[in-house]
């Protein structure tokens, strides 16, 4: 059904991912608006270049849902995440393209574990026997994950909230970033599944066409170039001649940096993209090394 089509349709998520999907989309120049209001599940993508008319309609569903959707080929793009795909099943029919440090709780990933009461006597997912109860919103997965383990508890599928599971089933399988939710709710973790991002996905097909291979191309750099500035900032400064070697080499960059001469001192302009990390301890090694009018700029893409 996609032979012959000039572009790529995009589903951007709804629910806890939508806030940070959003983001990054309007930070990569691909803001997505929504003319029937914050109700409407279809929006506009600004990025016309890119999502030219009739895709820049953009479809907004639940990240369970989109892995569905792409693999059969209803949608070229589709943020989601790992754990959503493993729970469609649909691994082997979807190609994550790239992987974004962005889960649902902010910044980072989260994990997948089996956990159960601090009390519980289960030390091992292998002690889990069929009369066991485990609650979980990934019923598909979790069969398949404790299958290969070789038990067969019963699986509850329920929607949300498993810490307040205690007391009620023998474990739960659920997601998690820190830990320290179930922690406080009395739980222990007996056993990691799978570490989850935040992904964007195509089909296989999509890849073989050439203008939805561009496409693709050139929207994942602009969205890795967004991810990649959000940790580095801009330092610029000032030095004289004969100082310039030893601040050159305190001043780490992703090249060398940036030189240019300053048109009556006889000295030098300097610039590079560090990690902000870094900053704190720059700013006074610059400093002692002979640099001047040192500023620290925040930038928005960063393609290396």
């Amino acid at each position: 059904m996609n032979e012959g089509r000039e572009g790529c349709r995009l589903v951007v998520p709804d629910g806890s991912l939508k806030e940070v999907i959003h983001r990054l989309l309007a930070d990569a120049h691909c803001a997505v608006s929504y003319p029937g209001g914050d109700r409407s599940y279809r929006g506009i993508i600004a990025n016309k270049r890119l999502f030219a008319p009739p895709f820049d309609v953009v479809r907004r569903m639940r990240p369970w849902d989109s892995p569905k959707v792409v693999a059969r080929g209803l949608a070229e793009l589709a943020f989601t995440a790992q754990d959503l795909i493993a729970e469609a099943g649909v691994e082997d029919q979807v190609v994550v393209l790239d992987r974004y440090p962005l889960s649902r709780g902010g910044y980072g990933s989260t994990k997948l574990v089996l956990a159960v009461p601090e009390n519980s006597p289960i030390q091992s997912v292998t002690d889990l026997m069929p009369e066991h109860e485990v609650a979980t919103e990934y019923p598909s997965f979790a069969r398949r994950w404790l299958d290969g383990k070789r038990v067969s508890p019963d699986i509850i599928h329920v929607h949300g909230s498993l810490e307040a599971f205690h007391g009620l089933a023998d474990a739960i399988f659920e997601n998690t970033e820190t830990g320290l939710s179930l922690k406080v709710g009395g739980w222990r973790i007996v056993e990691q599944a799978l570490e989850s991002q935040t992904c964007l996905i195509t089909y296989p097909a999509a890849l073989e066409n050439k203008v939805q291979a561009n496409i693709i191309a050139e929207f994942r750099l602009l969205l890795n170039a967004v991810i990649a500035a959000r940790t580095k900032v801009l330092v610029k400064c000032n030095v004289a001649a004969r100082n310039c070697s030893d601040v050159c080499r305190i001043l780490p960059s992703a090249d060398e940096p940036t030189r240019s001469d300053l048109s009556k001192s006889g000295g030098f302009a300097l610039e590079a993209v560090v990690e902000e990390s870094a900053v704190e301890r720059l700013i006074p090694e610059l400093k002692a090394a002979g640099a001047t009018a040192i500023v620290v700029v925040p930038i928005s893409l960063f393609v290396r």
